[in-house]
């Protein structure tokens, strides 16, 4: 045997190994760049999940090859919490496959406590209720014997807690009411006196008369005078037959 076919034949086995692993490789490449076997794009085309919930987002951008990190959670009137308000990138850029999407979404409805506005001035409740981020709503007058224009309460009441821009409804005084005393001269004290408080009237302390002829309890006289105009709060006094 010669020397030459002994070195043919040492070399043979690395020949083989060469063109198996040659053959490999033109196969895989064959897949990958023959219709059916593309290879994956580095990048893709960012799809849009503004307005779905965060879950959502989250299984339609992992479909495009994307992933979804939590950015800001704001306020949004009417948006339900974790709704996605915003995206970066935005819906039909390009990113590379694998890269993140940031998402901003909603913590829900901004929710802001009712400030106290009873015992204030009709404009006052407006100015509170404003750097409240809330609105006057309805205003309902009611007689009371505060100055006219306090605030006596509102609706929804004070502690509560409501979204902000919402209007909230206060009843104010109407001031005292007013009505024309009627005349009781006359009248048995027990007589004047039901007269008096089913109109919401006061009585002050009682005067008396002992030199009147008129059976004892008979009212007399009156102050203020019959016909006067006065308020629930004004008191009114009688001067009644007999001795304390």
């Amino acid at each position: 045997m010669s020397t030459r076919s002994a070195g043919a034949r040492r070399w043979l086995p690395f020949a083989i190994a060469g063109a198996s692993g040659f053959l490999v490789a033109f196969i895989a490449m064959a897949i990958l760049l023959l219709p059916g076997g593309e290879a994956a794009p580095a990048s893709v085309q960012v799809p849009t999940v503004v307005g779905l919930s965060y879950p959502d987002a989250e299984r339609r951008l992992a479909a495009a090859g994307l992933v979804a990190t939590l950015g800001r959670e704001r306020p949004a009137a009417d948006t339900p919490k974790n709704t996605v308000l915003a995206q970066v990138p935005s819906a039909g850029e390009s990113a590379d496959r694998g890269s993140a999407v940031v998402l901003d979404v909603s913590e829900g409805v901004d929710r802001v406590v009712i400030p106290a506005l009873a015992g204030l001035s009709r404009d006052d409740a407006t100015r509170v209720l404003g750097d409240a981020g809330l609105a006057l709503g309805d205003v309902t007058e009611q007689p009371s014997d505060t100055a006219r224009g306090t605030v006596l309460a509102s609706s929804p009441s004070v502690g509560y807690t409501v979204p902000r821009g919402t209007r909230i409804a206060v009843t104010v005084s109407a001031g005292p009411i007013e009505l024309s005393l009627p005349d009781v001269v006359g009248r048995d004290l027990g007589t004047a006196r039901g007269l008096l408080e089913q109109l919401g009237l006061q009585l002050a302390p009682l005067e008396y008369d002992s030199m009147s002829t008129l059976p004892a309890g008979t009212v007399v006289a009156q102050t203020p005078a019959p016909g006067s105009t006065v308020t629930a709060s004004t008191p009114i006094t009688l001067r009644i037959v007999g001795r304390p």
